[in-house]
């Protein structure tokens, strides 16, 4: 049974085939038939497992059963044991090619591809309510906590990453976590969390590869990755494409593949991006925190410069300060009310920080704060 202990339990099994479109045809007490229940060229496949998980033979009854869907789903039989036992999870794979061993990487490749898989997902799930081409510093607590509970592991060949991406996330409402050996599958939405995430990247990465052989071909300018719409890639995708093949920009192939549990999955999609195509989407990425607005940028420093026409209303501040954005100390143009101008114009004349929150808008050398969410007057220290 030790064996046994290796594949999914028999009621994960039978839950597992009732989501995903498999039917119960015949049950004689000791084993049962199933069947898929959509009609194409499946239709002659069947499986069989046995009525109890603690006969003999239950190892080798479950590994041809996960053989037979993963023939059925055009996945990995790997894949589809942690769609099981995650109480379904899609995937996304990729193969490494380094001048190693096969299974074998170094290890700053290996770091390189696992960091930039980590960004990847947490950007991706970042963009389904930031629709901005370069995300925030600070990312959304959702899409953190969304990739900490992937999971990671190898597969024989060159060297492949694979990446478990459950479909129902931490933050569902009414959602159990699930672990190996769970005992019944959860409950996935019509459209989960997670499949809206892995769409987002396959989507993201269809698009980021077109745009860099356009780009490649003299087609488009790079300037085309600035142009905002469905499914464009952001700054932070872009970069995680370009480092998935490491510093050297090894040529890799990433492939994407979806459970069944959810509604409207897809057969698996593979794509290669090549080294050229790599560099590119790193030139894009730079382009794009170059000269794009970034949002929710927080500068903290010393007003410098105070302009205002009249001598009431509006006026125009410059900020010598650190932005969270990148630690750097430059100044910042901030436009302010009446009331926050004259604000900085008290902590101009008594010497303290102030703080302002908005929009980075980066022309040339000049640097400004639009559209601010917050402005303050940081308290000296020792003050209560």
């Amino acid at each position: 049974m030790e064996e046994a202990a290796a594949f999914p339990s028999l009621a994960v099994f039978v839950a597992y085939l009732r989501g995903s479109g498999w039917t119960l045809e015949d049950d004689d007490g000791r084993t049962t038939l199933w069947r898929p229940v959509r009609s194409d060229m499946e239709t002659m496949m069947r499986i069989v497992l046995p009525a109890r998980q603690e006969v003999r033979d239950y190892a080798e009854r479950a590994d041809e059963a996960l053989r037979t869907l993963a023939y059925v789903e055009r996945r990995l039989p790997q894949e589809v044991s942690a769609d099981m036992s995650f109480g379904g999870a899609d995937n996304v794979s990729v193969r490494l090619t380094p001048d190693a061993p096969a299974g074998e990487a170094p290890l700053f490749l290996a770091h390189s591809a696992i960091s930039a898989l980590r960004n990847y997902v947490v950007a991706s799930a970042t963009a389904l309510d930031a629709d901005y081409l370069v995300l925030p510093p600070r990312r959304p607590q959702r899409a953190e906590s969304y990739a900490a509970q992937t999971r990671i592991s190898t597969q024989p060949g060159s060297f492949v990453l694979s990446l478990a991406l459950p479909l129902v996330d931490a933050y569902t409402e009414g959602a159990t976590a699930s672990a190996a050996g769970q005992e019944s599958l959860l409950d996935v939405p019509p459209r989960p969390f997670g499949r809206k995430v892995t769409s987002r990247m396959l989507a993201a990465a269809q698009r980021a590869r077109r745009l860099a052989e356009e780009v490649g071909e003299g087609d488009k300018p790079l300037s085309a990755f600035g142009q905002l719409g469905q499914a464009s890639p952001n700054a932070t995708e872009l970069e995680a494409l370009s480092l998935l093949g490491g510093p050297d920009h090894d040529v890799y192939q990433i492939r994407f593949s979806q459970s069944p549990l959810a509604p409207g999955s897809h057969e698996p999609t593979r794509l290669k991006i090549t080294p050229g195509q790599q560099r590119i989407l790193g030139e894009a990425a730079d382009f794009l925190r170059t000269k794009q607005p970034r949002a929710g940028i927080t500068v903290s420093g010393l007003v410098v410069r105070l302009f205002r026409e009249r001598k009431y209303g509006k006026g125009e501040v410059v900020i010598q300060g650190v932005d969270d954005d990148t630690g750097e100390t430059r100044r910042f143009r901030v436009e302010l009310d009446e009331s926050d101008y004259n604000l900085a114009v008290q902590a101009h004349k008594t010497g303290l920080e102030v703080t302002a929150t908005g929009d980075l808008d980066v022309r040339g050398t000049r640097r400004s704060l639009r559209r601010l969410t917050c402005f303050s007057v940081l308290p000296a220290l020792g003050d209560d």
